[in-house]
């Protein structure tokens, strides 16, 4: 999403339009779902993927009509029947998604423009509600902000007086900090960023926090040894621990246990982490926020493979993931036959 936000930026600086397109209703199976987002500005390319590339270019054709009239449409993709092999693909998604594209002008059509941008870069969870059909042309595209609505209900679409109303959950992008710039937490920030989240790295040494060693830092913060920078930790913020220092990462973890984060991962052994923890006094509630060894189990060896595995359980955190094989969850029974036909072999 923060590719797309940065796209629109550059609209606004440079005067230029664009398409948003966002999946509003998806059936059976689909590479992507509800919510999910491409931008195209008139002089660039296209940012964001609304299936597995099977959509995109024709998406694009319908953009350049968009841009032409400024009038918002709706367009369907079915892929559930033979018709799929028209376009070329055999995609085989065995779904259908329905995709609602909207111009983005900041000249002509300032305000509107303005709430596009600024929703997707709230603070906090908030829902948008876009009329997507309605008997009165003009009122297609029209936008409000709910900030006190459920979040976490599915996505859809409803009726609401005659018109096709589509509730986008919006949450805040992820801050990770990082608490410890060793050579380790170099291969994290870059991981970390390649997932759109916003990175802040943090340490008592000066030679260690620098753009040297973290270009891709969002925010690089030297605080004073022995006292943690106060920062403004949130639900929305994750924490990792890992200055390979026992005394400071104890004040940091202790900090960290009284914030409101939904995780602190606390990097080396569980023994480690025990004594880091010895004399606290804290509640279950806390200690289940502690990830103590952190990250998933890939088998990571290399300190890049070390961030992907403490990658993929931030997002496994953030998203609500169950840390399982896709094929375990959602897979079904795959069957391979040989070209002799004469076997065929179940896999589960």
């Amino acid at each position: 999403m923060i590719t797309i936000i940065n796209e629109m930026d550059r609209c606004v600086r440079e005067k230029k339009r664009g398409i948003l397109a966002t999946v509003i209703r998806v059936e059976g199976s689909t590479y992507q779902k509800e919510g999910a987002k491409c931008f195209f500005a008139e002089d660039g390319e296209l940012i964001g993927l609304l299936s597995g590339g099977c959509v995109e270019g024709d998406v694009l054709e319908h953009g350049k009509e968009v841009l032409q009239t400024g009038k918002p449409k709706k367009i369907h993709y079915d892929f559930r029947g033979e018709e799929d092999q028209i376009w070329g693909l055999g995609v085989g998604c065995n779904g259908a998604i329905e995709i609602f594209i909207e111009l983005f002008d900041p000249v002509g059509h300032h305000e509107r423009s303005k709430l596009m941008r600024e929703a997707f870069t709230t603070s906090q969870p908030i829902i948008i509600a876009t009329i997507t059909r309605d008997e009165e042309e003009s009122k297609i595209g029209e936008r409000w902000v709910h900030s006190n609505l459920q979040i976490g209900e599915p996505m859809d679409l409803k009726m609401k007086d005659n018109s096709e109303v589509f509730y986008d959950h919006i949450t805040p992008v992820p801050t990770l900090y990082i608490f410890g710039a060793g050579p380790d937490a170099v291969p994290l920030v870059k991981t970390v960023k390649n997932l759109g989240w916003t990175v802040n790295v943090l340490d008592h040494r000066p030679g260690f926090v620098n753009k040297r060693n973290f270009p891709l830092a969002d925010e690089l913060i030297c605080y004073e040894r022995d006292h943690p920078a106060s920062v403004p930790l949130s639900e929305h913020s994750y924490a990792i621990v890992m200055s390979h220092n026992f005394t400071q990462d104890q004040l940091v973890l202790k900090s960290l246990l009284h914030s409101s984060v939904p995780y602190i991962g606390v990097l080396g052994p569980t023994t480690r982490t025990n004594q880091l923890l010895h004399g606290f006094t804290i509640d279950e509630m806390q200690l289940n926020r502690i990830y103590s060894p952190i990250g998933l189990d890939i088998g990571a060896k290399t300190p890049e493979e070390i961030a992907i595995s403490i990658a993929a359980e931030l997002v496994n955190v953030h998203r609500g993931g169950n840390s399982m094989h896709l094929k375990q969850t959602k897979g079904k029974e795959l069957l391979y036959t040989s070209r002799d036909h004469r076997r065929v072999i179940a896999y589960q």
